[in-house]
């Protein structure tokens, strides 16, 4: 079975959407993955989410985040939820 996206989402316009993960989301949830095209991702809010490229040490999500398409990458829960806008480029 595929599990659903961990995130609810609202499409602002063709390429941008705004993202939000419930503070409810159990850490497994988030998993290692891949895009199939470049995204730039914003944070909305002050938040202790991070943000991991594989092979690298996770970082806060504080600015502009670019992903290259076909980029291993995840998030890693933080307190509360977490709203980004992404933008598929």
């Amino acid at each position: 079975m595929v599990k659903p996206f961990p995130f609810n989402q609202k499409k602002i316009d063709e390429s941008i959407y705004e993202r939000w993960f419930s503070s409810e989301l159990e850490a497994d949830d988030l998993l290692w993955h891949w895009d199939e095209e470049d995204r730039i991702i914003n944070p909305l809010h002050e938040t202790d989410w991070k943000f991991q490229f594989d092979n690298e040490l996770p970082f806060n999500i504080k600015e502009e985040i670019s992903i290259p398409k076909g980029v291993w990458h995840r998030l890693i829960k933080g307190s509360g939820e977490l709203r980004i806008m992404v933008k598929k480029l």
